[in-house]
């Protein structure tokens, strides 16, 4: 069962979060494309369907992000025993990350408040996101977080999304997305302000989404957390197992 849950997540992803609107074919897999949104790296990606030597792919890649005219190279790759050995063999340059495909199959290991949780619109949700991307380290270019604020209005042309928030004097402290289509629902950006962290919000408003993706008679639930960093951990807690490991590879600094 895990083998096909796994491939549904996957093949959401490319539905919701990764979608793109231009596919070009390449000989590892397809270039996918949103040229109005070119700076968003979950946008414009080569899914590694087709393994092959690395020198080869890069050199693929090269040739296909340059035709596009795109600034980065990104490997999205989904087998993990060719993220395991990319990961080994691409030179030093490329940004790597361990990505793991989580599914909800148990009760959290603690109750939070859900009655702190209330349901929200996009826009409300904007300003918070955009405090969240101004602390990263690509934070710091407007245009960077225009489009990837355009990006979730945009998914909701493929998918259902609903927001869900703690609200603290009016103001949404916390949130989380809940993706829907055809039986499967993801929980998706999981934002805390930094004031207002260990007050077990997170928890609620993910937990908030699970029912309501339960409501909706989602089949599966899932969520995609860095390896490599704590919240992984926090979805554990929360009854979230994983399934499967992706691999994404990101070259920066291109003319």
């Amino acid at each position: 069962m895990t083998a096909g849950e796994l491939r549904r997540a996957l093949e959401f992803l490319r539905l919701a979060d990764r979608a793109g609107r231009v596919e070009r074919e390449t000989r590892f897999g397809p270039l996918v494309l949103t040229p109005e949104r070119p700076l968003r790296w979950d946008s414009n990606y080569l899914l590694v369907e087709r393994p092959g030597p690395t020198d080869e792919l890069v050199a693929e890649a090269e040739r296909a992000f340059a035709e596009a005219g795109l600034g980065h190279r990104k490997l999205s790759v989904p087998d993990e025993a060719t993220g395991a050995r990319l990961w080994a063999e691409l030179p030093a340059a490329w940004m790597r990350q361990r990505l793991l495909v989580m599914v909800r199959r148990r009760p959290p290991e603690r109750e939070p408040d859900l009655s702190l949780v209330e349901e929200v619109d996009e826009a409300s949700l904007r300003p918070l996101r955009a405090e969240e991307m101004a602390r990263q380290p690509w934070g710091g270019d407007p245009e960077v977080v225009r489009q990837l604020l355009e990006a979730k209005r945009a998914a909701t042309a493929t998918v259902e999304i609903r927001f869900f928030a703690v609200l603290v004097d009016g103001k949404p402290v916390s949130c989380a997305d809940l993706y829907l289509a055809g039986g499967v629902a993801q929980v998706e950006d999981v934002v805390t302000a930094p004031e207002h962290r260990n007050r077990g919000f997170a928890s609620a408003v993910v937990l908030a989404a699970v029912r309501a993706a339960a409501a909706a008679g989602a089949e599966l639930v899932f969520l995609v957390a860095d390896e490599d960093d704590w919240p992984q951990q926090l979805y554990r807690r929360l009854g979230f197992d994983p399934i499967g490991r992706t691999y994404e590879f990101v070259l920066t600094g291109q003319a």
